[in-house]
């Protein structure tokens, strides 16, 4: 067996693909032999979704014994789910309390990395540094996690408020995951070959999708032997141990000498810097490139803000329509990320690198996917019903893995942080417009039809499967023109050399 030169970055050169002629061991071998970000990603992704289940649990509980003064028997009842301990009525002010909260944590989950991302983006291509950008939004959350095991620990002391700015600012502060997107997908754009994006860009979101289901899965069985405490601390040292992994795996390699007029903060907050992102962002180029990147801005709003949205009220949803604890809403997550990873595989193993699809056809079948599925919670009678929903959104995510992918080809690798960085702003103030939108929507229709939110969920899919169609045709269109040309300079040449 010959042996596999490993990179000094371990990541896949830009100018190196994976080679043909090797074998699958070989493959495999040279595949882990390049893993740099993946392992972060995982497990800043796992964490997280442990985290959110425990700090919905934590805030109901919060609002139930501490804001609204029950009785330890009402409480106590409610997070058992015994009906007979309380009444309809003091369920609804508990949901409505946490509701109003869930307004003020995506405004600010929202307005914060907007704020920042702006900057991160043209800071990271003018140095040319990634890492900083992926490790500081690691750092946020160390802090919130502390802040969020501090309100367990004096749980009867501090209210429902004090819990919701710990977990928002620090987390905000840090960018959160837009900004570790932007430097993720940044990185790994820069190390991969225009034909391998796809697939890099799909592991990547496979690892992403891999940690939201074992950490939904694990998330409603740890709270009970290890306690809001327990699951705080354990994400703490989660996120520690990656990020000393990243200072030490992750390697800028094209650091860019930039000649310094003014200190790091100033450097780092210059506004006009803002302005020339938007502009590289929306600049005119080849084959329809503004056009694009206009309907690709489009494609996410109406992807990611539905997300937030849905994430916001779906376990308020599940919890008073089916009555639901942690343990069925973990078994739903978790059934949810096993089916869409099995999805995403398929549709990357077979739909791209054996049948070459286009990548906007990827985005116009995850579309009809999840519009399918959004009709079926939204009319689901029962949890059985409800559960049916997540088979029909096996390729719901491969419409994140199009759009990631769609955008690093449309721009260079030079230019990609920036646009990056107005997709994470557009990704950014999504949980700032839907959350409260669909927290408001559904304290509003919470007596009369619940599932009113996935409604509007599923007429927004709609949009975004209309415009990747036309980026669809629109590349079917330029494939066809530049065979036309090919074709006329190579006639043009044939006749040239017979006569």
């Amino acid at each position: 067996m010959t042996s596999i030169p490993k990179s000094s970055s371990m990541d896949l050169n830009s100018n190196n693909n994976l080679p043909n002629e090797m074998n699958t061991l070989q493959r495999i071998k040279y595949i882990i032999t390049h893993i740099t970000v993946e392992p972060l990603i995982f497990f800043y992704i796992l964490p997280g979704t442990m985290g959110v289940l425990a700090t919905q649990n934590m805030n109901l509980e919060k609002a139930c014994r501490v804001n609204l003064q029950y009785n330890s028997t009402i409480c106590d009842a409610m997070v058992r789910r015994d009906h007979s301990g309380y009444e309809d009525y003091q369920e609804e002010e508990v949901h409505q309390l946490v509701a109003k909260m869930l307004i003020i944590k995506t405004a600010i989950v929202g307005f914060v990395p907007t704020c920042l991302l702006l900057f991160f983006g043209s800071w990271s291509d003018r140095h040319g540094r990634r890492k900083p950008v992926i490790l500081f939004p690691v750092f946020g959350d160390i802090i919130s996690y502390l802040c969020l095991f501090l309100c367990a620990y004096f749980f009867l002391e501090l209210s429902v408020q004090y819990s919701t700015f710990a977990d928002a600012l620090p987390y905000s502060l840090g960018g959160g995951p837009p900004c570790i997107a932007l430097g993720i997908y940044s990185y790994i754009s820069e190390r991969s070959s225009e034909k391998d994006r796809t697939i890099r860009v799909g592991t990547v979101s496979m690892f992403q999708n891999i940690a939201i289901a074992i950490g939904n899965a694990i998330a409603g069985f740890l709270i009970k032997p290890l306690g809001y405490e327990g699951v705080y601390a354990t994400s703490t040292l989660i996120m520690s141990c990656i990020f000393i992994y990243g200072l030490i795996i992750i390697k800028d390699t094209n650091i860019i000498k930039v000649q310094k007029t003014q200190n790091c903060l100033g450097d780092f907050f210059y506004f006009g810097h803002i302005k020339n992102t938007f502009n590289i962002c929306f600049k005119d180029g080849p084959n329809n490139r503004k056009w694009k990147m206009m309907i690709m801005m489009l494609i996410s709003l109406t992807i990611m803000g539905p997300f937030y949205g849905e994430i916001a009220v779906l376990y308020l949803y599940t919890r008073i329509k089916f009555e639901w604890d942690e343990t069925n809403f973990s078994i739903y997550n978790t059934l949810q990320f096993v089916i869409q990873i099995c999805g995403s595989t398929f549709a990357l193993s077979y739909f791209t690198k054996y049948l070459k699809l286009n990548d906007a056809l990827l985005g116009v079948i995850a579309m009809i996917s999840k519009t399918t599925a959004c009709l079926m919670y939204a009319f689901a009678p029962t949890g059985s019903y409800f559960l049916c929903g997540v088979f029909a959104e096996i390729f719901h995510g491969t419409s994140h893995i199009a759009m990631r992918s769609i955008i690093s080809k449309i721009v260079p690798p030079n230019e990609l942080g920036q646009a990056t960085s107005v997709f994470g702003v557009c990704e950014a103030v999504m949980p700032l417009l839907f959350g409260p939108f669909y927290s408001t929507l559904y304290n509003y229709t919470l007596r009369s039809f619940p599932g009113t939110f996935y409604l509007v969920s599923a007429g927004t899919y709609l949009i975004a499967m209309m415009l990747y169609y036309w980026l669809y045709r629109t590349d079917k269109i330029e494939e066809e023109l530049r065979d036309r040309k090919a074709k006329q300079q190579m006639e043009n040449l044939l006749n040239r050399q017979c006569t």
